[in-house]
């Protein structure tokens, strides 16, 4: 709330807290433990919140929804049908999360027994003894904790507790894809570069279930050339698309194949399935027609046809750029699939689509190991610290002095493989928490990033074709633009704040320490960075994106007044700028 704006400007800043005055009656206040907010917005150690009448009364505020009523009182625009809907999805997400946690406990205990002689590099190194993609899904679940700033990370509205336990990561699931026949007519196929036939390259894949899938066809007298194997998340199978799609299904253009199964998992994203016919078998992302978190998770038509295009653009960038090549690689997306509407129903089409990406585990070489960045935030079921102390420990050592050293590097790594691209070439990675994998060498020090999931890549139109390089668009406005400020706003939320930001306050904190010193390192890095590109940025745009980035205010994304609107477009607010915070304790 203090992020976003809806507590007011005016507050009473004092050591050990702060105090707003809500109104004429009510005041607001805020015990933090952990000392000093890293700026006015963000504050690290949350302690009691307590609400003062006008007389001795205290109230304290115990839960969320007992927060957001008291606040909603003050604001004249949030009413309390609003307020009621988003109270049920915060309960259903705390419930879930309760649920969760009750769950890892008891799996942490099993893991613990499982590998009790354990490894003297933690539970990362337990993990580097496994194969990769076996070890790559274990990290990849226990690490599903949900979003940093999210009020409801783990709403999942429509799904019976039952449910959520059978279909989320967070639980270790294990589920059986359904796979469908589609009329080939009916479905837009969008392939990378090295991919000629969806068909083929199926069966290349999954060779004994495309035979499955032919011989259900020839069961059912059905012509195989005529039709794309097509497959569903087992939920949506049996939930919504009998519904959504039932003139489909009544027309036999659709049919289920409920024969044609096979075995996969949710990765840290509850639609993207890993499967377990073999160690680096492509993701398969498939929509849910699920409220999760926030948004009504599908694939949409735009994802299927730009992913495969974004590929080969990112592609050319890092065969252009030997430096950044040695920094950042990407989770290439092969192939693409939408049910193409007759009247062109982008809507409707997302509840029926398919993306598939190449496996990270494939992209690592021998004595390296790919962690995905939430799961360095996801407690040892060894020891309970957070997982990023394993590689802190085995690394530059289990100190305050390791701690910032490990984040100096990490910096030294991730800065250049996100702001490169953005400055040098108008691309912004979406790279958040769930988006990235770090990679660590034999001595568990950060070397590279692995990003994953170009759904919401935008890209500065001017920037990219002064290098000569083009992107079509699935469809103007969407992707490509040519105003640069929602593109630096990507890049700025989803990995300075949302992944850096967020890195250095949960190493300060586990290691006892001030905030101060790691937002001092990202400014250092993001100063040495911007030093080392300014040949190959355009001098004007090299200033503006010092300053947007280093002095002015930076975007926050408001998910509170998001899901009080119940939308999942972007409602982006400002919030002070850490970084100067920091400059000018130092000055």
């Amino acid at each position: 709330m203090m992020r976003e704006a809806l507590l007011p400007q005016i507050r009473t800043m004092q050591e050990g807290g702060a105090s707003w005055p809500l109104d004429g009656q009510r005041t607001l206040l805020l015990e933090c433990q952990g000392g000093e907010p890293v700026c006015d917005n963000l504050w690290q150690d949350m302690g009691e919140l307590r609400c003062r009448g006008l007389g001795t009364e205290i109230v304290i505020i115990e839960t969320a929804p007992q927060l957001l009523r008291l606040i909603a009182l003050t604001h004249a625009a949030i009413d309390a049908p609003a307020v009621e809907r988003l109270v049920r999805e915060l309960e259903n997400s705390v419930a879930n999360d309760a649920l969760a946690m009750a769950y890892r406990e008891a799996w942490g205990r099993q893991l613990k027994l499982e590998h009790a002689a354990g490894s003297p590099e933690g539970f990362l190194g337990v993990v580097r003894g496994m194969a990769p993609a076996a070890g790559l899904l274990l990290l990849e679940q226990w690490g599903a904790q949900g979003h940093p700033t999210h009020p409801t990370h783990k709403a999942k509205l429509g799904m019976s507790e039952a449910e959520v336990v059978a279909y989320s990561p967070e639980f270790g699931a294990r589920l059986r894809l359904v796979l469908a026949a589609i009329r080939r007519d009916c479905l837009n196929v969008s392939l990378g570069l090295s991919i000629p036939d969806y068909v083929d390259w199926f069966a290349e894949q999954w060779p004994q279930i495309a035979r499955d899938w032919r011989a259900a066809l020839v069961l059912r007298g059905m012509e195989d050339s005529d039709w794309l194997p097509l497959p569903l998340h087992p939920w949506q199978a049996a939930n919504s698309l009998p519904l959504r799609f039932a003139s489909l299904l009544e027309q036999g253009a659709l049919v289920l194949l409920d024969e044609v199964q096979w075995p996969a998992a949710p990765t840290m994203s509850f639609r993207t399935m890993s499967c377990e016919q073999g160690e680096t078998l492509p993701h398969i992302k498939l929509p849910v027609s699920l409220w999760l978190t926030s948004a009504e998770r599908t694939v949409s038509p735009k994802s299927t046809v730009m992913g495969p295009r974004l590929t080969a653009l990112l592609r050319e960038v890092l065969a252009r750029e030997a430096g950044l090549r040695q920094k950042l690689d990407i989770v290439d997306e092969l192939v693409g699939l939408h049910y193409r509407h007759p009247e062109g129903d982008d809507d409707i089409a997302r509840h029926l689509s398919v993306l598939f990406r190449r496996h990270p585990a494939s992209l690592v070489q021998a004595g390296e190991l790919a962690v995905p960045v939430g799961a360095l935030f996801a407690p040892s079921p060894f020891h309970g610290r957070l997982l990023v102390t394993d590689a802190v420990a085995q690394a530059f050592g289990d100190h305050g002095e390791g701690a910032l050293a490990f984040y100096a590097g990490y910096l030294d790594m991730a800065l250049q493989a996100v702001l490169q691209p953005y400055l040098q070439y108008g691309i912004a990675l979406e790279a958040h928490q769930q988006n990235s994998f770090v990679v660590l060498d034999a001595m568990y020090r950060p070397v590279r990033l692995l990003v994953r999931d170009f759904g919401d890549v935008r890209v500065h139109a001017p920037t990219l074709q002064a290098q000569g390089l083009t992107l079509q668009p699935y469809r103007q406005g969407l992707t490509l633009y040519e105003d640069n400020a929602p593109v630096r706003d990507k890049v700025m939320h989803a990995f300075l704040l949302c992944h850096m930001i967020e890195l250095g306050l949960a190493l300060a904190h586990t290691y006892g320490q001030p905030s101060r010193p790691y937002v001092a390192l990202l400014r250092k890095g993001l100063e040495n960075l911007f030093a080392q590109l300014q040949p190959e940025v355009d001098a004007e745009r090299w200033q503006a994106e010092r300053q947007a980035l280093l002095e002015d205010p930076w975007p926050a994304k408001s998910f509170l007044r998001m899901r009080l609107n119940n939308s999942s477009e972007d409602v982006v607010l400002r919030m002070p700028n850490p970084l100067r915070l920091t400059a000018s304790a130092t000055a």
